[in-house]
């Protein structure tokens, strides 16, 4: 039997792998290591891929791993991405060339859990206009009165192992929780989409984003949400109309908005009232625990492809 040829896309190549898990990998099969921090063109990432069986593949090396891309890849059989989500990979063409995926669902949810309060606590305390006032950066005029967690309802959209966390979290807090989830009976209340949007004081986006349809948070529903309003997106900008996002920041009826990306440019943030828009450069994933148990599952996901693929 001829070893099957194994392609991983890393920050550091063959150094971002433990000594143990290199040998796990390499004994099944010749591993070809390629370091790389951004996004390849698709003929490049053809090129660099065309022999191979198994691709481990990060969201830095591919944005969109689209039906054209794997249609040019004759030789696939398995891909086990970095990823917890997984809309920008076709799903359909995968299985149309019968190609199997191994992603990871929970490697991070305690990070972005973390992180999302951390968006909110900023918010709500005005944190980053606080460090900027302290370097001078504001003028005495911008107020930092913060409010308080305590007694404010949050509404969680999407209660899967992120916005569980979350909400554990929340009412440590002393927070009113509820949530929207049609697939999830939990321990907090649940609530139609209409009455989460109309009377939270924080709305809290912890839903996947769908290949086909992402968007949640239209400017219909910012109109329909409670005025005041918190909203914080620890998941994709894509759920969210971002322009529809700004005009409801202009107007005061959305008070504040964290996110854990950067859809808004430098001149959008200025024609905005100071601290209302948090962004952060996508890193509610990026934790020392979360890269370990990451590393250590996508790898465990490559050689379980590899080994058997026939039953992934």
């Amino acid at each position: 039997m001829i070893a099957p040829e194994i392609v991983i896309f890393s920050a550091q190549g063959r150094a971002s792998l433990s000594a143990l898990q290199q040998q796990a990998i390499e004994s099944i099969a010749p591993v070809t290591y390629i370091s790389n921090l951004s996004p390849l063109p698709d003929d490049q990432l053809v090129k660099l891929c065309y022999s191979a069986n198994y691709i481990g593949l990060t969201r830095r090396t591919c944005t969109d791993f689209h039906h054209e891309i794997i249609s040019r890849l004759p030789n696939l059989k398995g891909l086990s991405v970095y990823a917890t989500g997984i809309e920008w990979i076709d799903l359909v063409a995968l299985q149309a060339q019968n190609i199997s995926l191994k992603f990871l669902p929970d490697y991070s949810g305690t990070s972005v859990a973390e992180h999302a309060i951390g968006l909110l606590l900023t918010l709500s305390r005005r944190i980053h206009l606080s460090d900027r006032k302290a370097a001078a950066e504001l003028p005495p005029t911008v107020s930092l009165r913060g409010w308080e967690l305590n007694g404010k309802k949050i509404g969680i959209v999407g209660l899967g192992r992120i916005g569980s966390r979350i909400a554990h979290l929340a009412k440590a807090f002393g927070m009113e929780v509820c949530y929207y989830d049609p697939n999830i009976e939990a321990e907090f209340r649940a609530v139609s989409f209409a009455e989460l949007i109309q009377q939270s004081d924080i709305v809290m986006l912890a839903a996947s984003l769908n290949r086909e349809n992402p968007l949640i948070v239209t400017s219909e529903v910012l109109r329909a949400m409670k005025p005041g309003v918190y909203v914080i997106n620890p998941a994709r900008p894509a759920l969210v109309d971002n322009a529809g996002m700004l005009d409801a920041i202009r107007s005061g009826r959305v008070a504040g908005y964290g996110v854990d990306d950067t859809p808004f440019s430098l001149d959008e943030l200025h024609s905005v009232e100071p601290g209302r828009i948090l962004q952060t450069g996508h890193t509610a994933w990026y934790s020392d625990e979360a890269m370990e148990r990451g590393t250590q599952m996508w790898i465990d996901n490559l050689v379980a492809l590899a080994r058997c693929p026939a039953i992934i």
